[in-house]
Protein backbone atom coordinates (compact mmCIF):
# COMPACT_ATOMS: atom_id res chain seq x y z
CA UNK A 1 0.00 0.00 0.00
CA UNK A 2 2.86 2.35 0.86
CA UNK A 3 4.49 1.69 -2.52
CA UNK A 4 1.26 2.59 -4.32
CA UNK A 5 0.99 5.88 -2.42
CA UNK A 6 4.63 6.71 -3.21
CA UNK A 7 4.08 6.00 -6.92
CA UNK A 8 0.96 8.18 -7.00
CA UNK A 9 2.77 11.08 -5.25
CA UNK A 10 5.69 10.76 -7.65
CA UNK A 11 3.37 10.82 -10.65
CA UNK A 12 1.58 13.92 -9.33
CA UNK A 13 4.93 15.62 -8.71
CA UNK A 14 6.02 14.99 -12.28
CA UNK A 15 2.70 16.33 -13.61
CA UNK A 16 3.16 19.53 -11.61
CA UNK A 17 6.85 19.87 -12.40
CA UNK A 18 6.55 19.32 -16.15
CA UNK A 19 4.01 21.69 -17.71
CA UNK A 20 2.05 20.63 -20.75
CA UNK A 21 3.75 21.56 -23.99
CA UNK A 22 2.03 24.31 -25.91
CA UNK A 23 2.12 24.14 -29.68
CA UNK A 24 1.36 27.42 -31.43
CA UNK A 25 0.59 28.08 -35.06
CA UNK A 26 2.07 31.06 -36.86
CA UNK A 27 -1.27 32.87 -36.72
CA UNK A 28 -1.55 32.26 -32.97
CA UNK A 29 1.93 33.69 -32.48
CA UNK A 30 1.07 36.76 -34.53
CA UNK A 31 -2.23 37.36 -32.73
CA UNK A 32 -0.55 37.04 -29.33
CA UNK A 33 2.27 39.40 -30.34
CA UNK A 34 -0.19 42.01 -31.63
CA UNK A 35 -1.92 41.98 -28.23
CA UNK A 36 1.22 42.12 -26.11
CA UNK A 37 3.93 43.94 -28.06
CA UNK A 38 5.19 47.06 -26.27
CA UNK A 39 5.80 49.06 -29.46
CA UNK A 40 2.22 48.47 -30.58
CA UNK A 41 0.88 49.49 -27.18
CA UNK A 42 2.88 52.73 -27.28
CA UNK A 43 1.61 53.44 -30.79
CA UNK A 44 -1.96 52.84 -29.59
CA UNK A 45 -1.50 55.27 -26.69
CA UNK A 46 -0.04 57.86 -29.06
CA UNK A 47 -3.07 57.46 -31.32
CA UNK A 48 -5.44 57.88 -28.36
CA UNK A 49 -3.68 61.08 -27.29
CA UNK A 50 -3.91 62.42 -30.84
CA UNK A 51 -7.62 61.64 -30.92
CA UNK A 52 -8.12 63.60 -27.69
CA UNK A 53 -6.30 66.61 -29.19
CA UNK A 54 -8.62 66.43 -32.20
CA UNK A 55 -11.68 66.26 -29.96
CA UNK A 56 -10.45 69.31 -28.01
CA UNK A 57 -10.01 71.28 -31.24
CA UNK A 58 -13.52 70.39 -32.43
CA UNK A 59 -15.04 71.49 -29.12
CA UNK A 60 -13.21 74.84 -29.26
CA UNK A 61 -16.02 76.05 -31.53
CA UNK A 62 -18.39 75.89 -28.59
CA UNK A 63 -18.81 78.85 -26.23
CA UNK A 64 -16.91 78.89 -22.96
CA UNK A 65 -18.93 79.55 -19.79
CA UNK A 66 -17.65 80.24 -16.27
CA UNK A 67 -19.22 81.26 -12.98
CA UNK A 68 -18.04 82.62 -9.63
CA UNK A 69 -19.49 82.87 -6.15
CA UNK A 70 -18.04 84.75 -3.17
CA UNK A 71 -18.95 85.52 0.44
CA UNK A 72 -17.20 87.92 2.84
CA UNK A 73 -17.69 88.69 6.56
CA UNK A 74 -16.37 91.99 7.99
CA UNK A 75 -15.61 92.38 11.73
CA UNK A 76 -14.43 95.31 13.83
CA UNK A 77 -15.08 99.00 14.40
CA UNK A 78 -15.25 101.82 11.94
CA UNK A 79 -16.02 105.54 11.83
CA UNK A 80 -19.65 106.61 11.68
CA UNK A 81 -21.14 109.75 10.11
CA UNK A 82 -20.73 111.75 13.34
CA UNK A 83 -17.03 110.92 13.60
CA UNK A 84 -17.26 108.37 16.38
CA UNK A 85 -16.23 104.73 16.12
CA UNK A 86 -18.80 102.02 16.47
CA UNK A 87 -19.22 98.33 15.75
CA UNK A 88 -19.46 97.76 11.99
CA UNK A 89 -19.93 94.00 11.52
CA UNK A 90 -21.35 93.14 8.12
CA UNK A 91 -21.38 90.50 5.39
CA UNK A 92 -21.75 90.43 1.62
CA UNK A 93 -22.36 87.73 -0.94
CA UNK A 94 -21.87 88.05 -4.69
CA UNK A 95 -22.15 85.78 -7.70
CA UNK A 96 -21.63 86.04 -11.44
CA UNK A 97 -21.74 83.98 -14.62
CA UNK A 98 -20.10 84.89 -17.91
CA UNK A 99 -19.57 83.38 -21.30
CA UNK A 100 -17.73 84.07 -24.55
CA UNK A 101 -17.64 82.61 -28.03
CA UNK A 102 -15.34 83.13 -30.98
CA UNK A 103 -17.15 84.43 -34.05
CA UNK A 104 -14.20 84.74 -36.43
CA UNK A 105 -10.45 84.23 -36.03
CA UNK A 106 -9.19 83.89 -39.59
CA UNK A 107 -10.41 80.26 -39.97
CA UNK A 108 -7.84 79.20 -37.38
CA UNK A 109 -10.15 76.65 -35.70
CA UNK A 110 -11.18 75.12 -39.03
CA UNK A 111 -7.60 74.49 -40.13
CA UNK A 112 -6.55 73.38 -36.66
CA UNK A 113 -9.22 70.70 -36.75
CA UNK A 114 -8.11 69.56 -40.22
CA UNK A 115 -4.47 69.55 -39.18
CA UNK A 116 -5.13 67.46 -36.09
CA UNK A 117 -7.46 65.15 -38.05
CA UNK A 118 -4.64 64.44 -40.52
CA UNK A 119 -2.25 63.95 -37.62
CA UNK A 120 -4.63 61.50 -35.97
CA UNK A 121 -4.95 59.48 -39.17
CA UNK A 122 -1.16 59.50 -39.45
CA UNK A 123 -0.86 57.96 -35.98
CA UNK A 124 -3.26 55.21 -37.07
CA UNK A 125 -1.00 54.49 -40.04
CA UNK A 126 2.02 54.47 -37.71
CA UNK A 127 0.14 51.96 -35.57
CA UNK A 128 -0.48 49.76 -38.61
CA UNK A 129 3.20 49.97 -39.58
CA UNK A 130 4.18 48.90 -36.06
CA UNK A 131 1.85 45.92 -36.41
CA UNK A 132 3.31 45.02 -39.81
CA UNK A 133 6.84 45.15 -38.42
CA UNK A 134 5.86 42.87 -35.54
CA UNK A 135 4.17 40.41 -37.93
CA UNK A 136 7.25 40.25 -40.16
CA UNK A 137 9.54 39.86 -37.15
CA UNK A 138 7.48 37.03 -35.65
CA UNK A 139 7.30 35.31 -39.05
CA UNK A 140 11.10 35.38 -39.30
CA UNK A 141 11.50 33.84 -35.83
CA UNK A 142 8.83 31.21 -36.58
CA UNK A 143 10.46 30.13 -39.84
CA UNK A 144 13.81 29.97 -38.08
CA UNK A 145 12.32 27.47 -35.63
CA UNK A 146 10.92 25.39 -38.50
CA UNK A 147 14.30 25.39 -40.20
CA UNK A 148 16.09 24.11 -37.12
CA UNK A 149 13.43 21.45 -36.62
CA UNK A 150 14.22 20.07 -40.08
CA UNK A 151 17.95 20.29 -39.39
CA UNK A 152 17.44 18.33 -36.17
CA UNK A 153 15.63 15.61 -38.09
CA UNK A 154 18.43 15.47 -40.63
CA UNK A 155 21.05 15.28 -37.90
CA UNK A 156 19.08 12.54 -36.12
CA UNK A 157 18.91 10.50 -39.33
CA UNK A 158 22.66 10.91 -39.79
CA UNK A 159 23.24 9.66 -36.25
CA UNK A 160 21.14 6.59 -37.03
CA UNK A 161 23.09 5.97 -40.24
CA UNK A 162 26.37 6.22 -38.35
CA UNK A 163 25.11 3.84 -35.68
CA UNK A 164 24.17 1.29 -38.32
CA UNK A 165 27.60 1.70 -39.90
CA UNK A 166 29.30 1.11 -36.53
CA UNK A 167 27.33 -2.11 -36.13
CA UNK A 168 28.25 -3.17 -39.65
CA UNK A 169 31.92 -2.33 -39.12
CA UNK A 170 31.95 -4.25 -35.87
CA UNK A 171 30.58 -7.28 -37.71
CA UNK A 172 33.26 -6.95 -40.42
CA UNK A 173 36.00 -6.67 -37.80
CA UNK A 174 34.70 -9.72 -35.97
CA UNK A 175 34.80 -11.65 -39.25
CA UNK A 176 38.25 -10.36 -40.13
CA UNK A 177 37.06 -8.43 -43.18
CA UNK A 178 37.90 -4.93 -41.87
CA UNK A 179 40.71 -3.39 -39.91
CA UNK A 180 39.95 -2.21 -36.38
CA UNK A 181 41.19 1.26 -37.35
CA UNK A 182 38.25 1.58 -39.72
CA UNK A 183 35.90 0.61 -36.90
CA UNK A 184 37.39 3.40 -34.84
CA UNK A 185 36.84 5.82 -37.73
CA UNK A 186 33.18 4.82 -37.96
CA UNK A 187 32.81 5.36 -34.20
CA UNK A 188 34.45 8.77 -34.53
CA UNK A 189 31.99 9.68 -37.29
CA UNK A 190 29.12 8.51 -35.07
CA UNK A 191 30.38 10.70 -32.23
CA UNK A 192 30.70 13.67 -34.59
CA UNK A 193 27.14 13.16 -35.85
CA UNK A 194 25.88 13.05 -32.25
CA UNK A 195 27.71 16.31 -31.60
CA UNK A 196 26.05 17.84 -34.67
CA UNK A 197 22.67 16.65 -33.38
CA UNK A 198 23.36 18.26 -30.00
CA UNK A 199 24.34 21.52 -31.65
CA UNK A 200 21.20 21.54 -33.79
CA UNK A 201 19.05 20.79 -30.74
CA UNK A 202 20.71 23.69 -28.95
CA UNK A 203 20.04 25.95 -31.93
CA UNK A 204 16.41 24.84 -31.93
CA UNK A 205 16.08 25.59 -28.21
CA UNK A 206 17.60 29.04 -28.75
CA UNK A 207 15.27 29.73 -31.68
CA UNK A 208 12.23 28.75 -29.56
CA UNK A 209 13.49 30.98 -26.75
CA UNK A 210 13.93 33.93 -29.13
CA UNK A 211 10.43 33.42 -30.53
CA UNK A 212 8.95 33.20 -27.04
CA UNK A 213 10.76 36.38 -25.99
CA UNK A 214 9.62 38.17 -29.14
CA UNK A 215 6.06 37.27 -28.14
CA UNK A 216 6.68 38.79 -24.66
CA UNK A 217 5.66 35.55 -22.98
CA UNK A 218 6.37 35.30 -19.27
CA UNK A 219 8.22 32.00 -19.74
CA UNK A 220 9.40 29.82 -22.61
CA UNK A 221 9.03 26.58 -20.62
CA UNK A 222 6.93 24.08 -22.55
CA UNK A 223 6.67 26.38 -25.57
CA UNK A 224 6.67 24.83 -29.04
CA UNK A 225 5.22 25.52 -32.47
CA UNK A 226 3.04 23.60 -34.86
CA UNK A 227 5.14 22.39 -37.73
CA UNK A 228 3.37 22.75 -41.08
CA UNK A 229 4.60 20.94 -44.13
CA UNK A 230 7.75 22.58 -45.43
CA UNK A 231 6.87 21.48 -48.97
CA UNK A 232 3.46 23.18 -48.71
CA UNK A 233 5.08 26.37 -47.45
CA UNK A 234 7.54 26.23 -50.33
CA UNK A 235 4.73 25.65 -52.84
CA UNK A 236 2.86 28.72 -51.57
CA UNK A 237 6.08 30.75 -51.62
CA UNK A 238 6.87 29.82 -55.22
CA UNK A 239 3.33 30.81 -56.22
CA UNK A 240 3.95 34.25 -54.70
CA UNK A 241 7.31 34.52 -56.46
CA UNK A 242 5.69 33.84 -59.82
CA UNK A 243 2.79 36.23 -59.17
CA UNK A 244 4.79 39.32 -58.18
CA UNK A 245 6.96 41.67 -60.18
CA UNK A 246 8.24 45.18 -59.59
CA UNK A 247 5.37 46.76 -61.57
CA UNK A 248 2.73 45.10 -59.41
CA UNK A 249 4.54 45.82 -56.16
CA UNK A 250 5.29 49.44 -57.09
CA UNK A 251 1.61 49.99 -57.91
CA UNK A 252 0.76 49.27 -54.28
CA UNK A 253 3.30 51.60 -52.73
CA UNK A 254 0.73 54.30 -52.02
CA UNK A 255 -1.25 51.82 -49.92
CA UNK A 256 1.65 51.20 -47.56
CA UNK A 257 1.08 52.69 -44.08
CA UNK A 258 4.45 54.47 -44.02
CA UNK A 259 3.59 56.26 -47.27
CA UNK A 260 0.10 57.19 -46.08
CA UNK A 261 1.54 58.46 -42.80
CA UNK A 262 4.06 60.68 -44.60
CA UNK A 263 1.33 61.95 -46.95
CA UNK A 264 -0.96 62.78 -44.02
CA UNK A 265 1.85 64.62 -42.25
CA UNK A 266 2.29 66.68 -45.41
CA UNK A 267 -1.43 67.53 -45.39
CA UNK A 268 -1.16 68.53 -41.74
CA UNK A 269 1.75 70.87 -42.51
CA UNK A 270 -0.35 72.66 -45.17
CA UNK A 271 -3.10 73.29 -42.60
CA UNK A 272 -0.46 74.49 -40.13
CA UNK A 273 0.50 77.10 -42.71
CA UNK A 274 -3.12 78.27 -42.86
CA UNK A 275 -3.14 78.46 -39.06
CA UNK A 276 -0.05 80.67 -39.10
CA UNK A 277 -1.57 82.92 -41.79
CA UNK A 278 -4.75 83.27 -39.72
CA UNK A 279 -2.78 85.39 -37.24
CA UNK A 280 -2.83 88.23 -39.82
CA UNK A 281 -6.60 88.51 -39.70
CA UNK A 282 -8.68 90.30 -37.06
CA UNK A 283 -10.60 88.20 -34.58
CA UNK A 284 -14.17 88.79 -33.42
CA UNK A 285 -15.69 87.36 -30.24
CA UNK A 286 -19.01 87.71 -28.46
CA UNK A 287 -19.25 87.91 -24.66
CA UNK A 288 -21.97 88.30 -22.08
CA UNK A 289 -22.61 87.89 -18.38
CA UNK A 290 -24.79 88.42 -15.35
CA UNK A 291 -23.86 89.32 -11.75
CA UNK A 292 -25.70 90.00 -8.47
CA UNK A 293 -24.91 90.63 -4.80
CA UNK A 294 -26.45 90.74 -1.35
CA UNK A 295 -25.38 92.93 1.61
CA UNK A 296 -26.30 92.74 5.30
CA UNK A 297 -25.09 94.91 8.20
CA UNK A 298 -25.19 93.86 11.86
CA UNK A 299 -25.06 97.48 13.12
CA UNK A 300 -27.93 98.23 15.46
CA UNK A 301 -30.56 100.36 13.81
CA UNK A 302 -29.29 99.80 10.29
CA UNK A 303 -32.11 99.29 7.82
CA UNK A 304 -31.18 96.23 5.75
CA UNK A 305 -33.14 95.80 2.54
CA UNK A 306 -34.95 92.53 2.02
CA UNK A 307 -33.10 89.70 0.24
CA UNK A 308 -35.44 89.66 -2.75
CA UNK A 309 -35.35 93.43 -3.04
CA UNK A 310 -31.54 93.45 -3.10
CA UNK A 311 -31.40 90.74 -5.76
CA UNK A 312 -33.83 92.80 -7.82
CA UNK A 313 -31.88 96.04 -7.39
CA UNK A 314 -28.26 94.73 -7.53
CA UNK A 315 -28.50 92.50 -10.60
CA UNK A 316 -26.63 93.54 -13.75
CA UNK A 317 -26.22 92.06 -17.23
CA UNK A 318 -23.90 92.80 -20.09
CA UNK A 319 -23.46 91.75 -23.72
CA UNK A 320 -20.48 92.78 -25.78
CA UNK A 321 -18.68 92.17 -29.04
CA UNK A 322 -14.91 92.37 -29.17
CA UNK A 323 -12.74 93.09 -32.19
CA UNK A 324 -9.00 92.47 -32.05
CA UNK A 325 -6.87 93.71 -34.95
CA UNK A 326 -3.23 92.57 -35.18
CA UNK A 327 -0.92 95.47 -36.01
CA UNK A 328 2.62 94.51 -35.06
CA UNK A 329 4.02 91.64 -32.96
CA UNK A 330 7.74 91.80 -33.65
CA UNK A 331 7.46 89.91 -36.98
CA UNK A 332 6.52 86.77 -35.09
CA UNK A 333 3.63 86.04 -37.47
CA UNK A 334 5.83 86.48 -40.54
CA UNK A 335 8.46 84.10 -39.13
CA UNK A 336 5.82 81.53 -38.20
CA UNK A 337 4.50 81.60 -41.75
CA UNK A 338 8.01 81.17 -43.14
CA UNK A 339 8.68 78.31 -40.76
CA UNK A 340 5.43 76.63 -41.86
CA UNK A 341 6.46 76.89 -45.52
CA UNK A 342 9.84 75.35 -44.71
CA UNK A 343 8.10 72.53 -42.84
CA UNK A 344 5.95 71.83 -45.92
CA UNK A 345 9.09 71.45 -48.04
CA UNK A 346 10.59 69.25 -45.36
CA UNK A 347 7.55 66.97 -45.31
CA UNK A 348 7.62 66.77 -49.13
CA UNK A 349 11.24 65.59 -48.94
CA UNK A 350 10.31 63.07 -46.24
CA UNK A 351 7.51 61.70 -48.43
CA UNK A 352 9.82 61.39 -51.46
CA UNK A 353 12.51 59.79 -49.32
CA UNK A 354 10.04 57.28 -47.89
CA UNK A 355 8.84 56.33 -51.36
CA UNK A 356 12.38 55.91 -52.67
CA UNK A 357 13.38 53.82 -49.65
CA UNK A 358 10.33 51.62 -50.08
CA UNK A 359 11.05 51.13 -53.78
CA UNK A 360 14.60 50.06 -52.94
CA UNK A 361 13.30 47.65 -50.29
CA UNK A 362 10.85 46.11 -52.74
CA UNK A 363 13.48 45.70 -55.47
CA UNK A 364 15.88 44.18 -52.94
CA UNK A 365 13.22 41.82 -51.58
CA UNK A 366 12.29 40.64 -55.08
CA UNK A 367 15.94 40.13 -56.00
CA UNK A 368 16.62 38.28 -52.75
CA UNK A 369 13.64 36.01 -53.38
CA UNK A 370 14.82 35.19 -56.89
CA UNK A 371 18.40 34.63 -55.68
CA UNK A 372 17.15 32.38 -52.89
CA UNK A 373 15.12 30.34 -55.36
CA UNK A 374 18.11 29.84 -57.67
CA UNK A 375 20.17 28.88 -54.64
CA UNK A 376 17.51 26.36 -53.64
CA UNK A 377 17.47 24.81 -57.13
CA UNK A 378 21.26 24.43 -57.04
CA UNK A 379 21.15 23.01 -53.51
CA UNK A 380 18.42 20.59 -54.52
CA UNK A 381 20.45 19.37 -57.48
CA UNK A 382 23.53 19.05 -55.29
CA UNK A 383 21.61 17.02 -52.73
CA UNK A 384 20.23 14.68 -55.35
CA UNK A 385 23.73 14.02 -56.69
CA UNK A 386 25.21 13.60 -53.21
CA UNK A 387 22.35 11.33 -52.15
CA UNK A 388 22.84 9.10 -55.17
CA UNK A 389 26.58 9.03 -54.55
CA UNK A 390 26.01 8.03 -50.93
CA UNK A 391 23.56 5.32 -51.93
CA UNK A 392 26.18 3.83 -54.25
CA UNK A 393 28.93 4.14 -51.62
CA UNK A 394 26.69 2.58 -48.98
CA UNK A 395 26.06 -0.43 -51.20
CA UNK A 396 29.81 -0.82 -51.66
CA UNK A 397 30.33 -0.58 -47.92
CA UNK A 398 27.78 -3.34 -47.27
CA UNK A 399 29.85 -5.81 -49.31
CA UNK A 400 33.18 -4.53 -47.96
CA UNK A 401 34.34 -2.87 -51.20
CA UNK A 402 34.68 0.63 -49.76
CA UNK A 403 36.89 2.22 -47.14
CA UNK A 404 35.71 4.21 -44.15
CA UNK A 405 37.51 7.28 -45.49
CA UNK A 406 35.56 7.22 -48.74
CA UNK A 407 32.32 6.41 -46.94
CA UNK A 408 32.78 9.27 -44.46
CA UNK A 409 33.57 11.78 -47.19
CA UNK A 410 30.51 10.87 -49.23
CA UNK A 411 28.26 10.82 -46.17
CA UNK A 412 29.54 14.24 -45.00
CA UNK A 413 28.92 15.72 -48.44
CA UNK A 414 25.36 14.38 -48.48
CA UNK A 415 24.68 15.71 -44.99
CA UNK A 416 26.01 19.16 -45.88
CA UNK A 417 24.11 19.32 -49.17
CA UNK A 418 20.86 18.35 -47.42
CA UNK A 419 21.41 21.02 -44.75
CA UNK A 420 22.16 23.59 -47.45
CA UNK A 421 18.99 22.63 -49.27
CA UNK A 422 16.87 23.07 -46.12
CA UNK A 423 18.43 26.47 -45.39
CA UNK A 424 17.89 27.57 -48.99
CA UNK A 425 14.28 26.40 -48.85
CA UNK A 426 13.50 28.54 -45.84
CA UNK A 427 15.31 31.49 -47.39
CA UNK A 428 12.90 31.21 -50.32
CA UNK A 429 9.91 30.94 -47.98
CA UNK A 430 10.91 33.94 -45.87
CA UNK A 431 11.77 36.18 -48.81
CA UNK A 432 8.46 35.34 -50.46
CA UNK A 433 6.72 36.19 -47.19
CA UNK A 434 8.36 39.60 -47.47
CA UNK A 435 6.93 39.94 -50.98
CA UNK A 436 3.47 39.11 -49.59
CA UNK A 437 4.12 41.75 -46.96
CA UNK A 438 4.82 44.43 -49.56
CA UNK A 439 1.89 43.29 -51.68
CA UNK A 440 -0.43 43.66 -48.67
CA UNK A 441 -1.31 39.99 -48.84
CA UNK A 442 -2.10 37.87 -45.80
CA UNK A 443 1.09 35.94 -45.14
CA UNK A 444 0.22 34.17 -41.90
CA UNK A 445 -0.64 30.70 -43.09
CA UNK A 446 -1.95 28.29 -40.46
Amino acid sequence: MRKIIVCICGFLFLCIKCPAQEKWSLQQCIDYALRNNVSIKKAEFNSQLSELDLNTAKNSRLPSVSGSLGHTNYFGRGPSRDGTYQDNNQMSTSGSISGSMTIFNGMRIKHQIKSLAAGFEATLEDLQKAKNDVILNITAYYLQVLQYKELVRIAASQVELSRLQVDRSQLFVDNGKMLESELLESKALWAQDKLNLTQNNNNLSTALLELSQALNRTSSVGFDVIEPSGDELLKTALHSLQAYDTTLLFSRIDNRPEIRSASLNLQSSWHNLRIAQAARYPSVSLSGGYSNSYYYSFVTGYNNAAFRQQLKNNGSEYVGINLSIPIFNGLATRNQIRASRINIKFQEVVLDETKMALRKEIETALQNAENAYQKYLSAQESYKAASESFRYENEKMKVGRSTMLDYNNVKTKMEKSESDMVQAKYEVIFNCKILDFYAQERFANN
